[in-house]
């Protein structure tokens, strides 16, 4: 009996072998290999949904300052933008910063003004409605009315990073000019080959859209027929 306890404590005490370790480190690398890639998927698919929520948050804040001021839109050459006319709807200014724009290492930030904070997005611009109008608009002051697809019609959509846009305009003076330029369309995985981007809509709604969807085959920043159908 004794001699049989001897020999279990003896087992008990000699621990693992080297081979035995190897084995146990090479099968949790094998499953942290399995598991990261899911964990950063889901990681970028948490941020995703930040951003989706926050660009709805600014398009709700849009609806409601269009039923305070009589059916219109901000002014897009006024000495207020965006940020700083919609904030007292949404007050908090990292609202403005989707948590994958690696160019703002902060999201706490205190201006101010809300046109001097850190943002992630650019507001439409109504180009081609005020295309249609006598020249000079002394204020670019779009009724909401105009929109005849508010589902369908874009409201903000994310800019490339540590560019200076507020707006989407597509009436730039150089010919080469491309949207591309100011939009950032693959900020987010998903959606094929490219990734895609969030964008929110007249309507109040948020979504994602593809690597280019928002520009064609319907121009979905456009709120006239022509360029709808001619992006």
């Amino acid at each position: 009996m004794k001699s049989w306890t001897r020999k279990l404590n003896s087992a008990t005490r000699r621990g693992f072998t080297l081979v035995e370790l190897l084995v146990v480190i090479a099968i949790i690398a094998i499953l942290a290999s399995m598991l990261l890639p899911a964990l950063s998927r889901a990681k970028q698919s948490a941020r995703r949904i930040v951003c989706i929520n926050q660009l709805k948050q600014l398009a709700l804040a849009t609806v409601i300052y269009v039923g305070d001021n009589d059916g219109y839109y901000p002014s897009s050459n006024s000495p207020d933008e965006w940020p700083q006319a919609l904030r007292p709807h949404y007050e908090d200014l990292r609202l403005l910063v989707c948590p994958e724009d690696r160019s703002i290492t902060s999201n706490a930030v205190v201006t101010a003004s809300a046109d001097l904070a850190p943002r992630s997005y650019v507001m439409n611009a109504w180009s081609d409605y005020f295309n249609l109008l006598p020249q000079p608009v002394a204020f670019e002051i779009m009724p909401e009315s105009a929109i005849k697809f508010p589902s369908e019609t874009i409201l903000f959509g994310e800019k490339q990073e540590e560019r200076g846009d507020f707006s989407m305009d597509l009436r730039f003076d150089d010919p080469d000019f491309d949207p591309e330029t100011v939009l950032e369309q693959t900020r987010h995985p998903g959606g094929g080959i490219g990734g895609g981007a969030n964008y929110s809509f007249a309507d109040g709604s948020a979504r994602f859209l593809s690597f280019g969807k928002s520009l064609r085959p319907v121009n979905l920043w456009a709120v006239t027929p022509d360029e709808r159908n001619n992006p």
